[in-house]
């Protein structure tokens, strides 16, 4: 999880931190960016490829001077989950969050297996993430929780890789149960799709990932410091909606790599 209680003291500075609304408006910005890359003649046929999200990004760090070098990084570091590597900056009491080995977490799909038609044939699985996806995820995580995430700059690595440097604020652990996420997401509109998934018909917001460890109670609240929001859509809102009206339930598959599998 990494957003731990006792505070690591970092041996260098870390970048300099986006503050109040320009957090949000960094990474309103940067995605905004990253979609504009997909060229006139593709019109809306689907996102950029990965080459040109990575391209379309340290483009748009390097207009706005947030292009960094790994030597900007302290060098001890604490891993933090799937994708992250994260330090505590004692001055603004924040994580800075940096992705690593070219991976951006997950992203909410379904992949489509060739099986007897007596059985359904689509199975729901959390694919690796490319940057633009990560963005979005950045911003709804935004929308849910105002100011959590902080985009802080790009770093160019060797063979044509990069990572992303994020900050969040510190948050003290306090454990919540499966059953408390529960009823929060409930009393927000959400319906339950699978374990640690849950989904919103009114704005098509669904939110995976949403265990234990990716949440933390504040007061009354909780906060979904770590989750995967997205916008549904395609063969993927389709299957949603046909299970939840089926009155089945979901079952997450995790894909450590490899396409997604075409929705229809």
């Amino acid at each position: 999880m990494g957003n731990a209680s006792q505070p690591r003291k970092t041996d260098t500075p870390p970048p300099s931190h986006q503050c109040g609304a320009d957090a949000g408006d960094l990474v309103l910005a940067a995605l905004g960016f990253v979609r504009g890359g997909i060229p006139a003649d593709r019109g809306s046929s689907g996102p950029p490829s990965l080459a040109r999200q990575k391209e379309r990004l340290r483009e748009w760090a390097d207009r706005l001077g947030l292009l960094l070098n790994p030597g900007d990084l302290p060098s001890k570091v604490i891993r933090g989950g799937q994708e992250h590597e994260l330090f505590h900056d004692e001055t603004t009491d924040r994580y800075f969050k940096v992705t690593r080995n070219g991976v951006f977490g997950l992203s909410p799909g379904i992949e489509l297996a060739l099986v007897s038609s007596s059985r359904d044939a689509r199975r729901f699985h959390l694919w690796e993430a490319s940057p633009l996806e990560y963005l979005e995820r950045l911003h709804l995580q935004n929308l849910l929780v105002p100011g959590l995430n902080a985009l802080e700059g790009i770093i160019v690595q060797p063979g044509d890789d990069m990572a992303i440097v994020i900050s969040q604020p510190r948050f003290d652990i306090v454990p919540v149960t499966t059953g408390e996420i529960d009823e929060w997401f409930s009393s927000l509109g959400f319906t339950k799709i699978t374990d640690a998934a849950y989904y919103r018909e009114d704005d098509n917001l669904g939110i995976f990932d949403a265990h234990d460890k990716n949440l933390v109670r504040a007061g009354a609240d909780l906060i979904p410091f770590d989750v995967i929001p997205c916008h549904p859509g395609g063969g993927f809102l389709s299957f949603i909606a046909e299970t939840l009206a089926s009155g089945h339930s979901l079952r997450a598959v995790r894909t450590g790599s490899g396409p997604k599998g075409t929705a229809v």
